[in-house]
């Protein structure tokens, strides 16, 4: 069965166009609302099942679905709706345009390059009247850009998939791994005295750089000697230091913030444990107390974990044959580089997850954005014959 009979790369490229379009971020006041209901309306001219899930003011999950003869969702394709921002783009965020095979515009690679191939491949399946055992489910979620919370939805709902694909730019790589991301904040408590009297105080800020010295001296080589097939070591950042009031006096805090990202192999309590058997060096050293906290305000509120599955996974050896067989090119399991909510559905469910999409990573929020649109095409014929592997 032949892809293009049913869907023309004329319209896959209409359909990113039309897409990026659809404003959807934190920064619009409408939020998602807009793409989701764009999603919606595709879905019904084209005869697909479709409703939308509202979880907060103007922030809707969107879903289609493809019905099969039995119970449960087969294959889920899973793909955010939102964005980042237009921010300092190199031209207008919202407005795409073709240059060189190509197409420009915030979203066009994170991850409405993936969206556009979902989207195509289930309405290619629905006018050839595949007729299907098991169901398909498309998944727009809100939120990936900030927590989550599209997703961690499903997961409270009970929405829970055999297997999923996570349309992420990797390339048209199939991502079988990924790190976790936590954010984690240590504030040092000394105590204030007058600037011209240091010694009767305990100064915070001489707390927080002995613990910055310590990470990057003793506990940076530890995380770096520990390493997961694929993935190699997780790695350690302090991004943000932040203490004191005037150069008069003592600081009595002093809060530094850490990007640290895990392993499939660690736990979330271990590498809590190595902060804090650092900061407890530190202030062995300088004095005062510490404490250590998870900035969970900024991250996924189930945790943004690690992701991996086997390589020898139905799905994963599907997806790897069918990919070769679209691309012309040997294909191996990779990493992906960046967090995915394969995250959370890979830990909280159990669901086996796989990141593959259109685009590179590099580009998903640059100021360039771009998505290759002959992948884009691919991305479609990979997902269309995923349907057919594994759904009919």
């Amino acid at each position: 069965m032949n892809l293009l009979d049913f869907i023309s790369k004329e319209e896959i490229l209409s359909l990113i166009t039309d897409l990026i379009r659809v404003e959807g971020h934190k920064d619009t006041e409408k939020r998602e609302s807009d793409v989701a209901r764009f999603i919606k309306n595709y879905f019904e001219k084209e005869g697909i099942s479709t409703e939308i899930d509202i979880i907060e003011e103007n922030r809707p999950n969107v879903y289609g679905y493809l019905k099969g003869k039995t119970d449960g969702i087969n294959l889920m394709f899973n793909g955010h709706i939102d964005t980042i921002p237009g921010f300092t783009m190199d031209y207008p965020p919202f407005q795409p345009f073709v240059k060189d095979g190509k197409i420009y515009g915030r979203g066009s690679a994170d991850m409405k390059g993936g969206i556009t191939a979902m989207l195509s491949a289930m309405t290619a399946i629905k006018r050839a009247g595949v007729d299907l055992d098991e169901t398909v489910m498309f998944a727009g979620v809100i939120g990936e850009e900030e927590r989550s919370k599209g997703t961690e939805h499903l997961l409270k709902i009970n929405i829970i998939p055999k297997n999923v694909v996570i349309g992420e730019p990797t390339d048209l790589e199939v991502s079988i791994a990924h790190k976790g991301m936590e954010w984690i904040e240590v504030k040092f408590n000394g105590k204030s005295t007058h600037g011209s009297r240091p010694h009767e105080g305990i100064n915070a800020v001489y707390a927080a750089s002995e613990f910055c010295k310590l990470v990057r001296e003793e506990l940076q080589p530890k995380v770096e000697k520990q390493e997961f097939p694929l993935l190699g070591h997780g790695t350690i950042n302090v991004g943000l230091i932040k203490g004191g009031d005037d150069p008069n006096i003592v600081p009595d805090t002093c809060l530094v913030q850490i990007d640290r990202r895990w392993l499939p192999n660690q736990t979330l309590d271990g590498i809590h444990n190595e902060i804090k058997e650092v900061a407890q060096k530190a202030v062995n050293i300088i004095g005062g107390t510490f404490e250590v906290r998870a900035m969970r305000e900024f991250t996924a509120s189930m945790i943004n974990a690690p992701h991996s599955i086997k390589e020898d996974d139905e799905l994963v050896e599907n997806l790897l044959d069918i990919t070769e067989d679209v691309t012309g090119k040997p294909k191996n399991p990779v990493a992906f580089p960046a967090w995915s909510d394969a995250g959370l559905l890979g830990n909280h469910s159990d669901a086996k997850c796989v990141v593959l999409g259109p685009g590179n990573i590099v580009q998903a929020h640059a100021n360039d954005e771009f998505c290759d649109i002959e992948q884009i095409c691919q991305a479609t014929e990979i997902y269309f014959n995923l349907i057919l592997k594994m759904c009919k």
